[in-house]
């Protein structure tokens, strides 16, 4: 029969290593790149959105404003009309600029302080990777055919030399 010492000793290590999957499960979750392109989207999708949306009222409060300015009676000035929108439209756009700022400068805290390896990163895009890594082997392919371009050259003038230096001793001596 296990002494209660043990029993509890195996219960702390079952439970701290069931605690450590979660959590490593989690984490994986939370730093995953497709939660990452997710948040990003919905976040400052929606504030783009909205900056977006306060930009088309702040136009037709132009064209309302033009509209009564120049049609209505007596041509009244009713500036609201365009200040109520445009007060709207800038409020929306400092936001956008905040969220995104914040959003970028949360990320790259996460990336160099959370996250070790370069492929776990959040805006890791392997494929850009790849596509900088086969821009690498093609500019030192380039060189390398340039150089064999080169010693070609080198040696078919030192093959010529040669061969004119044979030709002429040969008529030399006959």
């Amino acid at each position: 029969m296990l002494r209660p010492k043990k029993i509890i000793s195996q219960q702390a290590d079952h439970l701290i290593s069931s605690t450590n999957s979660t959590l490593n499960a989690f984490k994986q979750f939370l730093f995953a790149p497709n939660l990452l392109t997710f948040v990003i989207s919905v976040v400052v999708g929606n504030s783009f959105g909205s900056a977006i949306k306060d930009l088309i009222a702040t136009l037709s409060g132009l064209v309302n404003f033009l509209f009564e300015w120049i049609w209505g009676e007596n041509h009244p000035l009713q500036f609201n009309l365009i200040l109520n929108p445009l007060a709207s439209f800038f409020n929306s756009f400092i936001t956008l600029i905040f969220i995104a700022a914040i959003v970028f400068y949360t990320i790259r805290f996460i990336n160099n302080s959370l996250i070790k390896s370069k492929e776990a990163k959040w805006g890791y895009d392997e494929s850009h990777e790849d596509a900088l890594h086969i821009q690498a082997l093609q500019r030192k392919n380039n060189t390398l055919q340039a150089e064999n371009l080169a010693l070609q050259k080198q040696i078919l003038s030192e093959l010529q030399a040669q061969k004119q230096a044979t030709s002429s001793s040969t008529k030399g001596s006959a």
